[in-house]
């Protein structure tokens, strides 16, 4: 049996094309978007309404109604097309930016939620095309090369953009003007993604254009059909536990202890730099075989660090603890998300249904996002205005990753035995 021969790293690069450039283009905007919008979105509110459990509430909300708004979004793909169900998406966000600038502090205090709603929904609709998208502008062959291109984008936007951004926002004191221009930047950049979409090219290959039908049943059913998929279902519930609130509480932690944007661009850049020194480590000792360890270690050491917390919680030990979870974050998250691939195309009953199974296996974990979320307002309802209760809330969420690694090293037992 003859196998392919092996690419060079220039002919991987050269075999990408012009289409998954054009993607590129797009998808750099809506990157530039979400990210900026999960840290900012979250000292506006902090600001506005001086309320921290405001905050957990919005991002539980968000969190929570992403897969309603998914599972519309698979509709619209299915019945029109995945690029008309994208815009749809940048409609939302469009609104959501725009509703922010005329309304102001409002939008933190009396209508926090509708924020909530409209990116979710900005999200959601996005998403499902864009798991459509990295599959039909790729090959397995060029794949990770299109991924190396894209993470390097993305470590300068998250490198660059929330220092400016904090900045920025810090240099207007007390006044709200600088979050309507910073949000107004917000809506060019939308606006700019939906122009860049109008030269994507369509897809051929991924979905049946005469397949009306929306396959969400057929997805669970091949998740929950056998062993190894309730497993991925239970592990990504586990990782919403942690990844929801993980991804904005310290940060949240840290704006509430001082008020200045400016030590939130600090922050996220050092907690970046954290995160490209500990993907080049992982990329050195992790394996397949390792995934359940590195998940399990890495959670043992974060949470070794978060007890440090107990004696002393001032913004300048939230740095430091943000920048070494930051680091180790990837040894989490990671082996789940790679497992999670291995096994989707490992199941022939899920082959051509991309969206609908990112749509179920979101609805686990917005459940886990929800759960962990819940769970850090409960910790605050026990200990009111205390450290002990955000360092309490800390050490579960990530303790709650002992389960992910006990089912990634199930199916991975099972996978091997197959």
């Amino acid at each position: 049996m003859s196998s392919r021969p092996k690419q060079s790293v220039r002919e991987r690069f050269a075999s990408i094309g012009k289409p998954y450039f054009a993607f590129l283009r797009m998808d750099t905007c809506i990157l530039a978007i979400i990210f900026l919008l999960s840290i900012f979105v979250n000292t506006f509110i902090l600001k506005a309404s001086g309320s921290l459990s405001t905050a957990l509430i919005y991002n539980m909300v968000s969190y929570g109604s992403q897969p309603v708004f998914m599972v519309g979004a698979v509709f619209l793909t299915r019945r029109l097309s995945p690029r008309y169900s994208q815009r749809v998406g940048f409609v939302f966000f469009s609104l959501l930016f725009i509703f922010i600038i005329a309304v102001g502090e409002r939008a933190a205090n009396e209508f926090f939620l509708v924020p909530a709603l409209l990116r979710s929904a900005g999200a959601g609709f996005y998403y499902v095309t864009y798991s459509f998208q990295i599959i039909e502008y790729t090959t397995d062959d060029n794949r990770d090369a299109a991924s190396g291109i894209s993470g390097t984008i993305a470590s300068v936007i998250e490198l660059v953009l929330p220092l400016v951004s904090g900045l920025f926002l810090a240099s207007f004191a007390g006044s709200f003007n600088g979050y309507r221009i910073f949000f107004g930047f917000l809506l060019g950049l939308t606006v700019l993604a939906f122009v860049f979409s109008m030269f994507l090219v369509p897809l051929r290959t991924v979905i049946d254009p005469l397949d009306r039908k929306t396959h969400l049943g057929e997805a669970l059913r091949g998740l929950v059909s056998g062993r190894i998929g309730r497993s991925i279902l239970f592990m990504t519930f586990f990782k919403g536990i942690r990844s929801g609130a993980m991804t904005f509480f310290v940060e949240i932690l840290i704006f509430n202890a001082i008020k200045d944007e400016a030590v939130i661009g600090v922050n996220s850049t050092i907690g970046k730099i954290a995160a490209i020194l500990g993907a080049l480590l992982y990329g050195l000792i992790v394996t397949p075989r390792r995934r359940a360890k590195s998940v399990a270690i890495a959670s043992s050491l974060i949470i070794g660090v978060a007890a440090l917390l107990f004696l002393r919680s001032d913004w300048i030990f939230l740095i430091i603890f943000s920048a070494f979870n930051s680091g180790l974050n990837i040894f989490i998250t990671d082996p789940e998300l790679m497992l999670y691939f291995t096994v989707i195309e490992s199941i022939d009953a899920l082959r051509g249904k991309a969206g609908e199974v990112h749509t179920v296996n979101e609805v686990f974990l917005a459940l886990g996002e929800v759960a962990g979320i819940g769970l850090t307002l409960l910790a605050g309802h026990f200990f009111p205005g205390s450290s002990i209760a955000a360092t309490a809330a800390i050490i579960l969420l990530t303790a709650s990753q002992y389960f992910c690694a006990l089912f990634i090293s199930r199916i991975t037992g099972e996978l091997s035995s197959d």
